[in-house]
């Protein structure tokens, strides 16, 4: 398919929902992060600190780049499945919704006949061949905003581990969305109380290149 037309629709989703100017929307990666750490959250969307990421994470941005770069001129599927072989893709769509407060770009959307599939792609392992808890909450922030914005009902998406070449689907279910819409709401009280949450996380994740270390 030409990137012009996958363009078309892929804009079909609403613009940012209106707020007070001092009111920034909270992102599909905020919804991971809550999940990796609430303190990620808070560092960011309370106190405005800025992360101090080393050399491995700003090497990690630009190969994921360079792959979407690559997808992007490759002619049908993005990966081996024959359902999805000749499917529409667009890249870096930029979703919203109003109804949550959120906002986010996804990697690739893929649109079927029928269905519009989001996936993801992580410069990283797999969690031994399965999705990560936080990416896979992630892809389904990213399923609320196209169902808003699109006027749709997404069922699947897929998390793409690059370095391993394995992509991983994910069954998307309303029990799942059900639950983001939970942690979206409780990232906006965090936000608007100011209330530095617990540290309830293995101090493990701390030492996996967290850009609060020098803060928290």
């Amino acid at each position: 398919m030409g990137n012009q037309s996958a363009t078309n629709w892929s804009k079909r989703s609403p613009s940012s929902p209106t707020t007070d100017v001092a009111e920034a929307l909270l992102t599909a990666t905020d919804v991971k992060h809550y999940l990796y750490c609430p303190r990620i959250v808070y560092f960011e969307r309370v106190l405005h600190a800025e992360p101090q990421f080393e050399s491995q994470q700003e090497a990690s941005r630009d190969l994921h780049e360079r792959f979407e770069e690559l997808d992007e001129r490759r002619k049908g599927a993005l990966f081996y499945d024959a359902e999805l072989d000749g499917a529409e893709k667009a890249f870096r769509v930029s979703l919203s919704s109003c109804r949550l407060r959120i906002s986010g770009t996804v990697d690739c959307l893929i649109k079927m006949e029928r269905e519009y599939i989001p996936v993801d792609y992580k410069n990283m392992a797999s969690n031994r061949g399965r999705v990560w808890s936080d990416h896979k909450y992630q892809l389904v922030a990213y399923a609320l905003m196209i169902d808003e914005g699109l006027d749709t009902l997404v069922r699947r998406g897929y998390v793409n581990y690059v370095p391993e070449k394995c992509v991983v689907r994910v069954d998307i279910t309303p029990m799942m969305k059900s639950y983001v819409r939970r942690i979206v709401g409780h990232m906006w009280r965090m936000i608007e109380e100011g209330s530095l949450p617990p540290i309830r996380v293995s101090r493990a994740k701390c030492s996996g290149g967290c850009g609060y270390k020098w803060i928290c």
